[in-house]
């Protein structure tokens, strides 16, 4: 999406398409970096990192970027089948070979017939540790693991799913600006002055918006299953 496209949906949206006087394309603009903030915050991405093993070490760091890891992978894992990450937003630009083990099934009973323990992990959010057990046998093993982490996008990498949210929310937030200006002048600009407007109904529409944004937001959140 580019800012063109965006500024013409939101006075679309706003019913301003050609009105630059209570709406300039600044006053559409300047709110895309809060609203894509809240998206980022309520849907994060889903990547795939690695730590290498170490003989007889249970406890690793992990990636900086990292807020909680979603699953570890034993070092058994190859390149036999793609792992799927659910329905959560991967970049291109992260897949990678990296996608590709036998299923955990086949993990867990290659472990078995080969008279191994279960492999188990867990995480310590507050000192940003995996604990694996059992430990590494040997150097050099590759763990991967699901890193949920935050998103950061701008308008022009924005998943194409995600908008009519950024519509929305700009949209909201640009009629805000349009009641400030107008409670300000004490009415509409017009060619004979200034004319009385609905403020209530104004204030109705701008509060329709932003229960419209949120509640889209929440909704997206739990389709990627965050």
């Amino acid at each position: 999406m580019t800012s063109a496209d965006l500024i013409a949906a939101v006075r679309a949206e706003c019913g301003k398409v050609t009105n630059t006087t209570e709406l300039t394309d600044d006053d559409i603009t300047r709110q895309v970096d809060w609203i894509l903030a809240e998206i980022s915050d309520k849907i994060p991405i889903v990547k795939l990192r690695s730590f290498t093993g170490e003989k007889d070490v249970n406890e690793y760091s992990f990636h900086d970027n990292t807020l909680r890891v979603r699953k570890v992978y034993p070092s058994e894992s190859t390149s036999e089948s793609d792992i799927d990450l659910g329905s959560e937003i991967v970049n291109e630009v992260d897949r990678s070979d990296y996608y590709n083990w036998p299923s955990l099934y086949k993990i867990k009973m290659s472990r078995k017939i080969r008279g191994l323990p279960p492999f188990k992990w867990r995480q310590d959010i507050v000192n940003r540790k995996i604990r694996i057990d059992p430990a590494p046998e040997r150097d050099g093993d590759t763990y991967w693991y699901e890193s949920v982490e935050k998103s950061v996008w701008t308008l022009a990498d924005l998943p194409s799913d995600f908008e009519h949210l950024v519509v929305l929310g700009v949209t909201w937030k640009a009629l805000e600006q349009i009641a400030l200006k107008r409670s300000q002048l004490g009415g509409v600009q017009r060619a004979g002055g200034l004319i009385e407007y609905p403020a209530r109904e104004l204030k109705e529409f701008i509060d329709s918006k932003k229960k419209e944004f949120f509640d889209t937001l929440r909704l997206k959140a739990k389709l990627y299953g965050m």
